[in-house]
């Protein structure tokens, strides 16, 4: 049992149901079209916030997806608040009895605020992750400061 990821589309596709997992989609905004009945619960709160969204987005439409989060000074900006922190502190315990996915709309393989998630999880909760397709050294260091 572990903390996962999964986007939007495997979500759609039946990649992953909530049959045998605990899916929470973590975007800014619910996914247009995404029936509630596919995932156990939506959390805004564990999604960039929207300035920082809004600038990746920009961004996004020109340089790309990988540019834009560089671009943006992603890893420094994104933060999490006491309410994200406590939720997904009850998720990293959640994970140790069945696997809990955190879908966003990125796909597997992207920079995505996912794996930053994962990482939260993992240093300050002890969670078990799996691994990541991404390094956030910068993101890193901000969690063992933190701690």
């Amino acid at each position: 049992m572990a903390i996962r990821q999964a986007s939007v589309s495997d979500l759609r596709k039946g990649n992953i149901t909530r049959e045998n997992s605990y899916l929470v989609v973590a975007m800014c905004f619910h996914p247009r079209g995404l029936s509630t009945e596919l995932r156990d619960e939506y959390r805004a709160d564990l999604a960039p916030d929207r300035e920082l969204f809004k600038d990746f987005k920009a961004f996004e439409k020109t340089l790309g997806h990988a540019a834009a989060f560089r671009q943006c000074d992603y890893e420094r900006r994104f933060t999490l608040g006491a309410a994200a922190l406590a939720r997904l502190s009850e998720l990293a315990v959640m994970s140790r009895q069945r696997d809990v996915y955190l879908v966003c709309q990125c796909e597997l393989g992207m920079r995505c605020h996912r794996e930053m998630l994962m990482l939260t999880a993992r240093v300050l909760f002890g969670a078990e992750t799996d691994d990541l397709f991404r390094e956030y050294p910068v993101y890193v260091k901000r969690l063992y400061l933190a701690q």
